[in-house]
């Protein structure tokens, strides 16, 4: 009788454990999907727009080479400083498209409205620490204090008709209240893991940090 009810026990704590492992197995699988706002689907300029019920953009320095421009909510808060790398060689099937965007169009709406397929490689995601450096920027997104800013850089292609162009290097930098670093995971679908730093990630970091002190002459949009 006791060999039966020490069998007994022993079969039900081996259940038991079992059942406990699955659970903990379970959880530690589960991931958490991205809402509806953090759909890669979106243009940023949607995203913008879907979260804080309008969007704008200005262009605050632009040059043959480089585009730096304000994406902002109806408050005219910045959501997104986006640090644009123009192509060096402009397709003539991209010319139309191009001269929109370098009159003051919004990237990704130019292209999405004129039929183009949107894809993006990432480079590089991660945090800006907290400078002083930042004071102006931080002044744009609503006077915030010195915050981490989560940084996306990613190279923008364009497809069309069987052809596609890796358009621009895009770096953009976010408003804290906008998107984190665990948002833009969710986004580039690159979750739990890490990118590597590699010797372009880290100029173009190099590049882009210095621009987002806004300490350049603000140059007028080339028509």
């Amino acid at each position: 009788m006791k060999r039966k009810s020490f069998l007994l026990v022993l079969t039900l704590s081996i259940l038991l454990s079992a059942a406990i492992c699955e659970a903990q197995s379970s959880v530690q699988t589960t991931v958490t999907p991205c809402d509806s706002t953090l759909s890669a689907k979106l243009l940023n300029s949607e995203r913008i727009e879907k979260k804080f019920g309008s969007y704008g953009i200005d262009v605050l320095y632009n040059t043959a080479q480089l585009r730096v421009s304000n994406l902002y909510d109806g408050k005219k808060i910045t959501r997104t400083l986006a640090v644009v790398d123009y192509p060096e060689t402009i397709d003539s099937s991209f010319a139309k498209e191009h001269q929109l965007i370098v009159a003051g169009g919004s990237i990704g709406n130019v292209f999405k409205s004129h039929g183009w397929i949107i894809e993006k490689k990432n480079i590089f995601l991660g945090e800006l620490a907290p400078s002083a450096d930042y004071k102006k920027l931080y002044a744009l997104m609503g006077n915030i204090p010195p915050s981490k800013l989560s940084i996306w850089i990613y190279v923008f292609y364009i497809r069309k008709e069987g052809k596609s162009f890796p358009y621009a290097t895009i770096s953009e930098i976010y408003h804290p209240d906008y998107l984190s670093l665990a948002n833009i995971k969710c986004i580039a679908n690159v979750a739990g893991t890490e990118l590597p730093v590699t010797k372009a990630a880290s100029a173009e970091l190099k590049k882009v940090t210095k621009l987002a002190a806004l300490n350049f002459t603000p140059r007028p949009v080339e028509k």
